[in-house]
C-alpha cells in the first residue's frame, strides 16, 4: 500500500509539472500570434504552431499522470474499503476528495487537449484561422490552469489523509 501512495503521490508531482509547461507554452503560443511578436506574420506563425506542439506534448504528458493518479487511487480505496471499518473518517473522506479532485483535473485536462488541437489545426496553411487558434489556446491555457489547481488539491487532500488515521 505504500507503493501505492508513493506512486499516487508522484503522478500528482508530474501531472502538475508537466501542466505547468503545457500552461507556459501555451501561453507563449498565444503571446507569439501577437504583433509585437515578430514584425513577420509568418515567424509569429511557425513560432506560435512550435509552442503549441510543446504545450499539446506537455498537456498529453499532463493529462496521463493525472490519469495514472487517479487509477491508483481507486484501487487504494477499492484496497483499503475492503479492511476499513469506519468509511466515515476524516482520512477516508479526503482521500476520496482527492481521487474526485485527479478525475476532475484528467476531465478539465482532456479539454485543454482538446482545445489545444483545435489550435493546432487552424494553424495549418488547409484551415489557417488566427483568431480561432488565439481562442483555442487562451482556452487551452485556462483549462490546463484549472486543471493544475485541482492536481495541487488533490495532493493536499492525499497528503492530509496520509496524515491523519483512517
Amino acid at each position: 500500500m505504500k507503493k501505492l501512495k508513493d506512486k499516487i503521490i508522484w503522478s500528482d508531482i508530474l501531472s502538475f509539472i508537466f501542466g505547468f509547461f503545457g500552461i507556459m507554452f501555451g501561453s507563449l503560443s498565444a503571446i507569439s500570434l501577437e504583433p509585437f511578436w515578430n514584425p513577420n506574420e509568418k515567424v509569429r506563425d511557425t513560432h506560435s504552431f512550435i509552442f503549441t506542439l510543446l504545450s499539446i506534448f506537455f498537456d498529453s504528458l499532463s493529462v496521463l499522470s493525472a490519469f495514472g493518479a487517479y487509477r491508483s487511487g481507486t484501487k487504494l480505496y477499492n484496497l483499503q474499503k475492503t479492511t476499513m471499518q469506519n468509511t466515515q473518517s476524516l482520512g477516508h473522506q479526503y482521500e476520496r476528495w482527492a481521487f474526485r479532485c485527479d478525475l476532475l483535473s484528467f476531465i478539465f485536462g482532456i479539454g485543454g487537449l482538446i482545445f489545444g488541437a483545435v489550435s493546432l489545426i487552424t494553424l495549418f496553411p488547409l484551415t489557417f484561422n488566427e483568431y480561432v487558434s488565439w481562442w483555442g489556446t487562451i482556452t487551452s491555457v485556462c483549462f490546463d490552469t484549472i486543471s493544475c489547481f485541482l492536481v495541487v488539491c488533490a495532493l493536499c487532500f492525499f497528503r492530509q489523509s496520509i496524515k491523519l488515521p483512517n
